[in-house]
């Protein structure tokens, strides 16, 4: 039987031995105290806090309680420390003399840092404080804490008082269970346990707990869709950033049993806590608020964050920027919520997702079948919920292709009018950075918050000087490659693409007879050209001689491959007259024609299936170059030939997997593309036909 009690005198030295075998396991301890000699000292520090709290309980506004198991002669297995409602507290350490051994820096910091957390949640309002709660290791589990900790709950609630505390991850589960929500946070870096083991990450939440009144009761929960208009409305309605981080941060953690690999980098859960909180405080009128205010997105290890190691899916080129790539920052400034980085194929150098030293990812629909690339990770932190957008880019099909294999959208925009700057490259002239959502309204969204032109990206293009309106109608017409060319795609894939040509038309779209040939002759530019060895330019000089045996093996032959065309300089400028010609020959196909006195105008787009099949894991890994070039038979002209284009998903098809006692269904989806600058133009089109496309294949 457990027993709650006011500690005595006789029982501070046992409560700081507890104090110190609770926290046994803690980094942080040890990262403060890192030898016996300083951890005794601290022994000595916490009884006499202890004795010192008990004899002026009165004066110091704090209390110190203990929780003994009568069937055990009345021994101490846990106590907890409160600071009540009153006058601020003194810190201990600061009237100590540490030994030298002791890492006062860490004190400092983690006080510091507590401290802001604190004060950002609650600032001086009075509150019942929860600092410490410890039970010994063999009587966890029996309910001590969850006593002590109702002992305040009890009393704040009697006064309507907030009871505030900071936990650490694995104990927030308690807290939660008892009505705590998690409000802010922060971490530290501490070193590892050995000379040969990295840093460690040090995280606490910053929790509370309020008395609800019924107009509030229910809203400390979220568990809804992460779409920016739906997430929008519900902060509105009242829902907190912070709600949403932990909702977002749970499905992280259960889906990790089913895919560990989707991080390369996950943000702590205190430092995006913590930034969920800056913006409550910074944008309290949800008037005021920036585009993606709460929005939580991930980002391609290819793209910048200063402090944060930048891997390309490649270790031993991995380096630590100490600036932002803009397209980043501009989500940050626009009230986004970083989570972390994703999963890629190495060096963005495929399209299958089974090139990364970090493991290999699967379909969300199928984990037989590939996920997808380079954007792997990115295409499965949306398709999952793990967050609202991904921020990638494509060269031949990198955020098309994934987003098809996953069920959700990817939006390439025209090449250079979302800075590049800060992305590490893949091939610099065909590079774009672009979108994973879940639907269009949220690419044009996110496209609308990163857009601009950037003088620090060589590549970048000057704003369109077209003046932009939007007609009271647009009409589209659109062509689809010939049947020769859609040979290549299976059985499966015809049927779904003729239901998506019948469904387009019954639209509104008009089927034209286009050219094909320029599409199918830049495809072939990409990678069956002179233009292929500018991949060679993304690595130190010298740097694949002498390491190449640290590459994927797939990424080597891909190197291996351009070398051994050995292509002149001749080849290239004859490569890039043919580019020039094919460009020029879609100009006058995919064309925008403006009808301005009856405010109609007409758009003329080509649309295909986004891959004309979905191979397997174990197919790829047979034929890992070979595959990968057939799936970009639609996919590799795009940027070639300066186009914009955005693959939709278009209903699923089944399979003869069977999942659950079921046959299984994966996705498929058509790109539909467009000319260079006609980005606004297409994603109108591209929302008209959203949900009209949603369900091919199910009837």
């Amino acid at each position: 039987m457990l027993q709650l009690t006011v500690a005595t005198e006789a029982d501070a030295d046992c409560i700081a031995s507890i104090h110190l075998a609770a926290f046994d396991s803690n980094p942080l301890l040890h990262a403060q105290f890192p030898t016996p000699s300083s951890l005794e000292v601290l022994h000595a520090a916490l009884s006499q806090d202890v004795l010192n709290t008990i004899r002026n309980r009165e004066g110091c506004g704090m209390i110190v309680l203990v929780v003994r198991d009568t069937e055990a002669d009345g021994q101490i297995i846990s106590f907890a420390k409160w600071d009540l409602p009153g006058k601020p507290k003194d810190i201990v350490h600061y009237d100590i003399t540490w030994p030298e051994d002791c890492r006062q820096e860490y004190l400092d910091e983690y006080h510091e840092k507590a401290g802001s957390a604190k004060n950002r949640i609650i600032g001086n309002k009075p509150c019942y404080h929860l600092t410490f709660v410890g039970t010994l290791l063999k009587y966890e589990g029996r309910g001590a804490a969850t006593l002590l900790t109702k002992w305040g709950l009890v009393r704040a609630k009697k006064d309507n008082v907030p009871v505030y505390l900071e936990s650490t991850i694995a104990a927030s589960s308690l807290y939660r269970r008892l009505g705590f929500v998690a409000l802010d946070g922060f971490s530290m870096t501490l070193p590892g346990k050995g000379p040969r083991s990295g840093p460690i990450i040090y995280e606490e939440l910053g929790m509370l707990k309020i008395w609800e009144d019924h107009e509030t009761a229910g809203m400390d929960y979220w568990d809804s869709s992460l779409g920016i208009t739906s997430l929008s409305q519900d902060y509105e309605a009242g829902i907190k950033p912070q709600h949403v981080v932990q909702a977002i941060f749970d499905r992280i953690d259960a889906y990790k049993q089913v895919q560990p690999s989707v991080w390369i980098h996950l943000q702590p859960i205190g430092e995006v806590m913590r930034a969920a909180n800056e913006l409550s405080i910074r944008w309290p009128d949800p008037k005021n608020r920036p585009p993606l205010y709460g929005v939580a997105f991930s980002v391609k290890d290819s793209i910048d964050i200063a402090g944060i190691p930048t891997t390309t899916g490649c270790p031993p080129l991995a380096f630590t920027p100490t600036a932002s790539a803009p397209v980043y920052q501009r989500c940050i400034d626009a009230g986004g919520l970083f989570i972390g980085k994703t999963n890629m194929e190495q060096l963005a150098t495929g399209m299958t997702g089974c090139r990364s030293p970090f493991g290999t990812l699967h379909s969300t629909f199928s984990k037989s079948h590939i996920v997808g690339g380079s954007s792997s990770g990115g295409a499965v932190t949306v398709s999952q919920g793990l967050v609202s957008f991904s921020l990638g880019s494509d060269t031949a099909g990198s955020i098309r292709v994934p987003a098809m294999f996953n069920g959700i959208c990817g939006f390439k925009p025209t090449k250079g009018t979302v800075s590049a700057r800060g992305v590490s490259p893949a091939c610099l002239h065909q590079d774009c950075v672009s979108f994973l959502t879940s639907n269009v309204e949220d690419a044009e969204k996110l496209w609308d918050v990163c857009k601009g032109f950037d003088k620090g990206d060589f590549f970048a293009k000057l704003p369109s000087t077209r003046p932009t309106r939007k007609s009271k109608q647009l009409r589209f017409k659109f062509g689809v490659p010939p049947a020769s060319a859609l040979e290549i795609c299976s059985l499966p894939f015809k049927k779904q693409f003729a239901e998506v040509i019948e469904k387009i038309q019954k639209s509104g779209g008009k089927l034209d007879d286009l050219e094909w040939n320029p599409f199918a002759d830049a495809n072939e530019l990409l990678y069956n050209s002179s233009f292929v060895m500018e991949r060679l330019t993304i690595l130190p000089e010298g740097w694949f001689a002498q390491n190449k045996q640290l590459l994927h093996p797939v990424t080597r032959q891909v190197f291996e491959g351009a070398l051994a065309r050995n292509s002149s300089a001749v080849d290239l400028f004859k490569d890039l007259h043919r580019q020039a010609e094919y460009k020029r020959a879609v100009e006058d196909i995919l064309t925008f024609e403006e009808d301005i006195d009856n405010e109609t105008d007409e758009i003329t787009l080509m649309i295909a299936p986004t891959t004309p099949f979905h191979p397997t894991i174990k197919e790829v890994e047979e034929d890992p170059i070979g595959i990968n070039g057939r799936l970009g038979s639609f996919a590799h002209f795009a940027n070639v030939l300066d186009l914009v284009g955005i693959a939709l998903p278009c209903g699923t098809y089944e399979i003869e997997d069977v999942c659950e006692g079921r046959k299984a269904r994966l996705p498929f989806g058509v790109t539909i593309l467009a000319g260079a600058g006609l980005d606004g133009e297409l994603l109108r089109v591209a929302a008209m036909l959203e949900e009209a496309l949603q369900d091919v294949g199910q009837e």
